[in-house]
Formats: structure tokens, C-alpha cells, sequence
């Protein structure tokens, strides 16, 4: 999923579109209150749960299972404390209160929206490919992800809920799922980026991109690469292209599955899955590996950006990653923080393969690794 948070500081010129000040004063206030609780409650939260007696966790190589059995016994113990229990209200009630007050403060300027998510005809930069056709799998389209009305494809105007409500009044907080208070979704994308070895990107492909927040924090970077982003989502298809062609970078947006992009062997020097691995089964994560592999040029890069591994990060904030599985939309979250990608990487096929954490609370954690050059 994709959040723009700041339309004008995008490469070229933005229109500046705006919510009424009810609709603006609603979300602000929601974005304090996750801001504030996710901070100054959690910490006191997290002091508390540390003062218990924790079982150890389990071993590196556990199984889902254990994990599942030690997560129970750890939520337990942080749902003894007040704070913890109180902060968790406060995610789940922001969680659904937002699209209680954006999609209605969009509503209000629909015109408006509609005007500005419609392209005036003429010459494009970049193009945009739709296959009406294109079987998805049987779980994408049952889940409410994130607590969307209808998930991702549910309300025709997502697109301005995302860039002008939710974005900026809400998630430029920071404070929700694996993003900590103060923490900048732009720039964290950026720093995703730049974990790949090499200092140039000629071709760049991103599967599941759900719009243009990656390619435009890529154009930053990387001016000149050839940019190609996929998603199953026809709709954060369309909102991704007018925004690139609205920010002057140009992006090929092309309906596709992870597993089958349709591009030639060999054709790509650079791949990034940025917050995708959580939103995919197992075995579908394990042939989107396999298809990086086969696109990418020997001595390519995959580089992928997640929530961090339960391994990875203190016992309360695995409580807290585990959490998004059953009270946010999230039914594979807890699935992925389990999966060891730098193991499926090179089960996959890939080479040199290296797993670290670039954040304080683990997040981003990039898994990368290389095509082996022939």
C-alpha cells in the first residue's frame, strides 16, 4: 500500500488539493491521537511488560507454531497492563475512524477529486497497461486490508482518501503497525533503495507496488532508470499513474501478478518488494522470488523491505507487530514476521544474501541478494 504524504515536494509540480477544514480537523485529530498514544502510552506500556516475567523466545529456526504458542503467552502478560490495553484501543479505534471521516470529507469534493485523478488528454511519459482478465488470488479480494471499506478496490476515490486525507493528517505521524512516531514513510522508502550495492539503477521493477510512493522516492535517486511498477489492484494502478504523470516522472504501470510480470529473462538490473512480503502467502511469496530471479540480469539485486522478523525485535514488539494480524486487516502479518526471506531468497536461488535491520524498532528490515553472474 502506498501513502503520499507530501504531494509538494514530489519531482515537478503538484495541483494543491485540499479537503474542507471539518473534514481536515477530524483527521488531525485522529493523527494526534496516534501519535501521542503510540508514543508517550506505548513507552509506559512497554516499561510495564518488561517488568514481568517473559518466556524465553522461541529459537531462530521455530516453527509457526511455536511462535503462535509463545505469542499467546506474551500477549497475555501485556494485556496485564492498563497502558498496553489502552494503546491498543486507541490503534483500533483510529484504525477505523479514519475512513469513517476521510472517504465522507472526500465525498463532500468529489468534483474536485475526480477532476484531478482525471489526466487531460495528450502526450504521457510514462503508460499504463490494465488486464481486465487477470485472475487474482482467491484472498486478495475477501480481506479488508487495513480496515478499508470494501479493501483496496471498495471506493473509487481511495486514491484521494490516501493522498490528501489519510497521508497527510494521519500516517506522516508515524505511531501505526511497524512505523515509529517521527518516522518518515518517504524517506524511509529511500532508504530501501539505497541498500542496493550497486551506485546506478539502469532498469527498475517493482511488483505490488500499490501506486507511485516507490518509483518517486526511485526518480529521486535515480533520475534516469527506466522505471516498471505492477500491482493486481486496477486502481491503485490508475491513482499511481496520474500522480506520476501529475509529478512529471515517468513510471510504465502495468496490471500484473508478482508471480507471471510477462517481462523477458534478463531484463532488469534492480528489483524492490517494498511492504509487500506481508500481504502474500508463503507459497505465492515463493514464486514471486523465483520470477525476481528469472527477470533480473546476472549480478541483479533484489532488495526487500518488511516489517521485521519476530526474531529480530524485543519480545513486546513482536506483541505489537502480532497484533495487525487480528485487529487490522493484516491476516498475513503475523505469517510473514515468522517466514525467514533471506532462507526463501536463497532457496530461490540467489546469492549473497544479507538480512539487517535499518531502524531503531527493527523497521524497515531489508533482506537483499544477488543473481549469480554467469
Amino acid at each position: 500500500m502506498t501513502f503520499l504524504t507530501r504531494l509538494d515536494t514530489a519531482p515537478g509540480a503538484v495541483s494543491q488539493v485540499a479537503l474542507a477544514q471539518r473534514g481536515r480537523a477530524a483527521l488531525e485529530g485522529l493523527g494526534s491521537l496516534q501519535r501521542h498514544s503510540s508514543s508517550s502510552i506505548r513507552a509506559r506500556a512497554r516499561a510495564q511488560f518488561e517488568q514481568f516475567e517473559v518466556p524465553s523466545p522461541p529459537a531462530l529456526d521455530a516453527d509457526r507454531a511455536a511462535w503462535r504458542n509463545w505469542l499467546r503467552e506474551a500477549r497475555a502478560i501485556a494485556e496485564r497492563s492498563r497502558a498496553y490495553r489502552i494503546e491498543r484501543f486507541h490503534q483500533r479505534f483510529v484504525a477505523e475512524e479514519i475512513f469513517n471521516r476521510a472517504i465522507p470529507a472526500v465525498e463532500d469534493r468529489r468534483a474536485l477529486f475526480e477532476k484531478f485523478f482525471e489526466l487531460p488528454e495528450g502526450e504521457r511519459l510514462g503508460s499504463l497497461e490494465l488486464e481486465p482478465g487477470l485472475e487474482w488470488p482467491k484472498y486478495y479480494g475477501q480481506v479488508e486490508w487495513h480496515l478499508e471499506p470494501g479493501g483496496w478496490d471498495g471506493y473509487d476515490l481511495y486514491g484521494a482518501v490516501l493522498a490528501f486525507a489519510l497521508g497527510p493528517y494521519v500516517f506522516r505521524h508515524g505511531g501505526y503497525a511497524a512505523v515509529e512516531v517521527g518516522d518518515d514513510i518517504l524517506e524511509q522508502r529511500q532508504a530501501a533503495l539505497r541498500q542496493f550495492r550497486s551506485p546506478q539503477i539502469h532498469r527498475l521493477y517493482e511488483p505490488g507496488c500499490g501506486g507511485f510512493s516507490t518509483m518517486a522516492a526511485a526518480h529521486r535517486l535515480h533520475p534516469a532508470a527506466i522505471k516498471v511498477a505492477s500491482d493486481l489492484s486496477p486502481l491503485l494502478l490508475r491513482v499511481g499513474h496520474v500522480m506520476a504523470e501529475r509529478s512529471a516522472v515517468p513510471v510504465q504501470f502495468k496490471q500484473r501478478d508478482a508471480r507471471d510480470t510477462g517481462e523477458s529473462d534478463d531484463s532488469f538490473d534492480a528489483v524492490i518488494m517494498y511492504a509487500l512480503m506481508h500481504e502474500m502467502t508463503l507459497p505465492i511469496a515463493q514464486a514471486s522470488f523465483r520470477e525476481a530471479l528469472r527477470i533480473l540480469q546476472p549480478g541483479g539485486e533484489l532488495v526487500i523491505s518488511d516489517p521485521p522478523p519476530f526474531r529480530a525485535v524485543s519480545p513486546f514488539q513482536a506483541v505489537v507487530l502480532d497484533w495487525e494480524t487480528r485487529h487490522r486487516g493484516e491476516p498475513l502479518f503475523s505469517d510473514a514476521c515468522v517466514a525467514n526471506w533471506a532462507k526463501e531468497l536463497q532457496q530461490a536461488g540467489f546469492v549473497d544474501v544479507e538480512e539487517y535491520a535499518l531502524g531503531d524498532q527493527g523497521y524497515p528490515y531489508i533482506t537483499r541478494g544477488r543473481k549469480a553472474a554467469r
